[in-house]
């Protein structure tokens, strides 16, 4: 299987159903998993320490088509996209056949109740053992607070959706405080989608690795994000090198 290096970073090469597998396996320590798209990769060639931040995970999953092109285009292909939402699923479906507890972490006012309801409409006997949403101060009392209401809690599941880098950054300085965590997550606007807030594009729209498109005609405010994506696209192999030099050399 081993690992793809795009852009400095270095994708974990899966499929899904050997991703999950892996998620799920018991390691002895949690399992970190962040899934970067084109944006993130472009942040991490600009900045090494989001690169090491993203590194650092136990598991790195391209979740993005421009991913797959890039790593096409340098020789060195992944086996598929592993979109954070569908992995997050595929472990939710699981983890309702085993009782396994999962915490919902992020989101605006109501949204995390909300995505928790769906969740388990869709997967009948799915534990959501809590919530907490995402705008709370991530370095004093009231981060204190919550690690305290999620030991409570004991999930083996954590899924936290604050957006790149600070759910990657949170979940790197905080899981060491939840024993009872296995798997944590960083799922950027994954609950909206649950929760019936945003609409994710349909499934001929990702199969054709287009759900990129779809975002920026269903949330105009994405249009900003369309030049970047153009310059990800269009990135030769030199600098992919030009990344994992900069990394190295700091």
């Amino acid at each position: 299987m081993g690992k793809v290096t795009v852009f400095g970073i270095r994708f974990d090469n899966l499929s899904m159903d050997e991703a999950v597998r892996r998620a799920l396996r018991d390691h002895g320590e949690p399992q970190t998993v962040v899934t970067p798209n084109a944006l993130m990769a472009q942040a991490c060639a600009k900045d090494p320490s989001l690169c090491r931040l993203v590194n650092s995970a136990s598991m790195v999953l391209p979740d993005g088509a421009g991913i797959l092109s890039a790593a096409r285009r340098q020789g060195t292909p992944l086996r598929e996209r592993v979109a954070g939402i569908d992995f997050a699923e595929r472990l939710l479906a699981v983890a309702a056949e085993r009782g396994e507890r999962v915490f919902l972490l992020g989101g605006g006012d109501g949204v995390a109740p909300a995505a928790a309801k769906n969740l388990q409409k869709k997967f009948p006997g799915l534990c959501i053992c809590g919530c907490f949403w995402g705008y709370f101060d991530r370095h004093g009392e009231e981060n204190r607070r919550l690690l305290s209401i999620i030991n409570s809690c004991k999930p083996s599941i954590l899924l936290v959706c604050f957006g790149f880098p600070i759910q990657e950054q949170w979940i790197r300085e905080n899981v060491g405080f939840l024993p009872s965590v296995r798997i944590a997550a960083g799922l950027g606007g994954s609950l909206d989608v649950w929760a019936g807030r945003v609409r994710r594009a349909p499934g001929l729209v990702r199969a054709a690795n287009m759900e990129w498109a779809w975002r920026m005609v269903t949330q105009p405010r994405r249009l900003r994000n369309l030049p970047a994506l153009v310059r990800f696209r269009f990135a030769g192999k030199k600098t992919d090198e030009n990344a994992s030099n900069r990394l190295q050399n700091k």
